[in-house]
């Protein structure tokens, strides 16, 4: 009987996914204190312990910065090359990205994800060479949920400490745990196997169509300013005409202002500028008819505010942002929020 020796060449990877960096603390190293982060080029350390044996992966740095520092025209660049990448044939594509703003790059990307494929947002809370950096692990777990069949179709998500975030619920709830991302209301969409994702439920309402085909580099003007006691918004009575693109205000309760802070905002309604109300409130979201007096949500709709629903206020800007760059106006603008009503 003959012998043969074992085929030991490496079998052929079960799918491709590209894998593209916008830096954070993923690829950031702590000094000899163990303080002080800084960005590195530390992108082939993170590669070559996050590999996953049969999932093929292209690296391409978009940049390599703080997540504070990350703008629509960054996120624009990831976009097409997150397309192309697709198109090119990968499963999927991982973006890494600073946990500070990291929620709101997903929400904005998948306001305009027009793929069957998952586009997958991952980062770290610790530096790559800190004691138990999370960075690989997340990364890893990203790339598995980019490779996932079962994450088709769901758009942008999250993946963060094995658990995978749709990009329109997840929020960072810790600044300093490697636990720091949560789905609200819902919780995580799924969590991290070896070879797919064990989807914890799917949603109800079918994927949205994308508000827009390109991001522009700059979005419109639109600051939040927040409620709270004593607060009654006079510092728009200090702004130019025509300096605000639009308004949210980070509102108290169900999405509330002081009886005060109305006709300044009646103002700007007046003047076109729309003016959506969200909620300080991390559960729950605003509402459309619990209270009627003055500055409750009753007293808002009446006087022409949209009420954010279930997004928070970062996010509400965003939507906001993205609706007046597609030139909707106040009706098109109170459907864009619909599907957020809680």
């Amino acid at each position: 009987m003959e012998l043969t020796s074992p085929d030991l060449s490496p079998a052929a990877p079960r799918a491709r996914v590209a894998l593209l960096s916008l830096g954070g603390t993923i690829f950031m190293q702590q000094d000899a204190t163990g303080l002080r982060a800084t960005p590195g080029d530390h992108a082939p350390e993170n590669l070559t312990r996050t590999l996953v044996d049969d999932v093929a992966v292209d690296h391409e740095e978009l940049a390599n910065i703080g997540s504070p520092s990350v703008t629509p025209a960054h996120l624009s660049r990831a976009l097409r090359a997150a397309r192309t990448a697709v198109d090119d044939g990968a499963a999927g594509v991982v973006l890494t990205h600073g946990t500070d703003t990291l929620e709101e790059s997903a929400f904005l990307l998948d306001l305009l994800w027009d793929r069957e494929a998952p586009l997958v947002l991952t980062g770290a809370m610790r530096p790559s060479n800190a004691p138990g950096a999370d960075g690989p692990a997340n990364l890893r777990d990203a790339v598995r949920t980019a490779a996932a069949p079962g994450a088709r179709g769901l758009g942008v998500l999250v993946v963060f400490d094995a658990q995978v975030h749709l990009a329109d619920r997840v929020t960072k709830v810790s600044s300093r745990s490697v636990d720091a991302f949560a789905s609200i209301p819902s919780g995580p969409v799924g969590l991290v196997a070896r070879e797919d994702v064990d989807l914890l439920y799917r949603p109800v309402a079918a994927r949205h169509t994308p508000l827009l085909t390109e991001l522009p580099d700059q979005l419109p003007r639109v600051p939040v300013l927040h409620a709270g006691l004593g607060e009654e918004g006079a510092l728009l009575d200090a702004l130019a005409p025509g300096s605000l693109d639009g308004l949210v205000i980070a509102g108290v309760g169900l999405g509330h202002v002081a009886a005060d802070m109305m006709p300044r905002l009646r103002a700007l309604i007046a003047a076109g500028v729309p003016v959506v109300v969200a909620t300080r409130i991390s559960h729950g979201g605003t509402s459309t008819h619990h209270y009627d007096y003055p500055g409750s949500e009753v007293d808002l709709i009446r006087s022409g505010v949209v009420m954010s629903g279930r997004l928070t206020p970062h996010a509400a800007r965003l939507l906001l942002q993205v609706l007046l760059v597609g030139g909707y106006g106040a009706d098109g603008i109170r459907a864009g929020f619909a599907p957020y009503e809680s």
